[in-house]
């Protein structure tokens, strides 16, 4: 890059992914300004306060904590502690719509132990006892799952993975919209390579975590460490545009007309807004803007938020799923005060619930997204009594009236993680635009949620760095403790796997 421009970067959006590039950037002695459009820090992870509860603006994915990329990147600036990740006693559950016949399935928060729930998870799922052990089979495989196995399902929709195991259509479609509900797709659209990653991941940690103070705990804690190592974090600053000339970054121009000089910008606004708005298309190469029209962006969801009285439901997520041929809506719930119980008054319980985009059941490509209202009615189906115990319902559409939002902020944008748009197929976290790099949901990393964001920040730092000449260094060498655990974990799922092997 010239000379005449400082090396300087800019970061766009201070969600899970820009905060933690903000963060990473400073930490290798980039001066570094984060620019915040909202007034409060977060982006899909921020938080407001309401009738004593602090609510999470997103709904997010139970993560693995301090064991994934989250604590990666709080240790790769020596400051592992610096967010409590707390654990909840009570497990997940799943919840089918016909509740007479599947009722409530307990998930294990070790998923290796899921074989302990196996015949209550094939009653749920409506699976005859040798689909049921075929079902086992393909769980006991993905957790065991080598990265080149993963990579060879990446182009295969869950749906069409789980037919492989369950050649009924019926039977397929359920348990592909299982291993979907991660990443928020129906499993007729999901990747099934990027759906058994999520589950391999949970199922290696054994426990399944929350952020203590809530999800908007962790952008809050990556801005401050920023700061504190002399990075700019700027609120209620937008960014009009991302100065170009000779396809290299000279800088941005902010909503007030401010100009900043900067080698390296660092977008999480999305691949489509940040090639046609912050950009603009002529810079870039005809075959990249064709690819960037041609990406299928993150469905638009439903969120509902509701404060409780009472603690109703039992578990620190719920899953819902679709049942025989009239099937409901497939949502996720979180139940943050499972995890931390300051987030709401004493005996108090918060629940933030997405539904799946995509038909009901999850089994028809193109359908209109779910309402707000069919979320509701779906949650109070799972959790009797919910709406005569609320004390608030926050809604958000997700529907013609516009993209999901919550008080105080809007979903991230992002890339659906469908077939031909993870692993290899991912959009680069680097552009052809020199000093443009990509962060967040829309670019690199693999995995879901919040994890995902933090995955894809260190991957475009590493970039960065690389393209900076800078020494990476030799990655550290995994504990002994470690590998031990993996192997037994690779040799016990192997024997379930074998148990389970149909034999008809």
């Amino acid at each position: 890059m010239d000379d005449e421009v400082p090396l300087r970067a800019v970061v766009i959006g201070s969600g899970v992914g820009g905060a933690a590039a903000a963060l990473l950037l400073s930490h290798a002695g980039i001066p570094t300004l984060l620019a915040e459009k909202e007034r409060r820090l977060g982006g899909s992870a921020a938080a407001y306060e309401k009738d004593g509860f602090r609510v999470d603006t997103g709904t997010h994915m139970l993560c693995r904590g301090e064991d994934g990329p989250l604590g990666d990147v709080l240790r790769r600036v020596g400051q592992g502690d610096a967010i409590a990740f707390r654990q909840s006693g009570e497990p997940a559950a799943l919840c089918s719509a016909g509740a007479a016949r599947g009722g409530r399935v307990a998930l294990p928060a070790d998923l290796r132990r899921l074989a302990a729930s196996a015949l209550d998870l094939a009653r749920a799922l409506e699976l005859t006892p040798l689909e049921a052990a075929r079902a086992a089979r393909l769980l006991a495989h993905a957790t065991a799952m080598r990265d080149v196995d993963l990579a060879a399902c990446d182009d295969v929709t869950a749906e069409a993975y789980a037919a492989r195991f369950l050649p009924r259509p019926a039977a397929a479609a359920r348990l592909g919209g299982l291993l979907s509900l991660p990443l928020l797709l129906p499993g007729s659209e999901a990747s099934a390579g990027e759906a058994l990653l999520a589950l391999r991941q949970l199922a290696r940690s054994g426990r399944q975590s929350y952020p203590e103070g809530g999800a908007a705990r962790v952008p809050d804690v990556f801005c401050r460490l920023a700061r504190e190592l002399g990075a700019a974090v700027r609120t209620g600053t937008a960014v009009r545009r991302v100065l170009v000339r000779d396809r290299r970054v000279r800088g941005v121009e902010l909503e007030d007309g401010t100009t900043l000089s900067a080698r390296i910008v660092v977008s999480t606004a999305g691949l489509a807004s940040t090639v046609a708005e912050l950009v603009g298309e002529p810079h870039f190469p005809e075959a990249y803007v064709a690819r960037v029209r041609a990406m299928t962006p993150l469905p638009r969801q439903a969120q509902v938020k509701i404060g409780l009285r009472r603690r109703l439901a039992a578990a620190g997520a719920l899953a819902g799923l679709g049942d025989g041929g009239a099937p409901a809506l497939p949502f996720y719930c979180v139940a943050p005060t499972r995890f931390d119980p300051s987030l709401a008054p004493p005996g108090h319980e918060l629940l933030c619930a997405c539904a799946v985009s995509g038909a009901s059941g999850g089994a028809s490509p193109g359908a209109p997204p779910a309402t707000a209202d069919e979320l509701l009615r779906a949650l109070a189906g799972a959790v009797p009594g919910l709406l005569s115990e609320a004390v608030f319902v926050d809604v958000s559409p997700g529907d013609e009236r516009g993209p999901a939002r919550g008080p105080g902020g809007e979903l991230a944008a992002g890339a659906a993680q469908t077939p031909g748009q993870v692993g290899r197929a991912r959009p680069a976290v680097h552009t052809p635009v020199r000093g443009l790099y990509l962060a967040g949901r829309a670019a690199g990393g693999r995995g879901a949620g919040m994890e995902l964001a933090a995955s894809s920040a260190m991957e475009c730092v590493d970039r960065i760095l690389v393209d900076l000449g800078r020494d990476l260094g030799a990655p550290a060498p995994p504990a002994l403790i470690d590998i031990a655990g993996d192997l037994l974990g690779r040799v016990a799922a192997s024997t379930v796997s074998w148990v389970a092997r149909p034999r008809g």
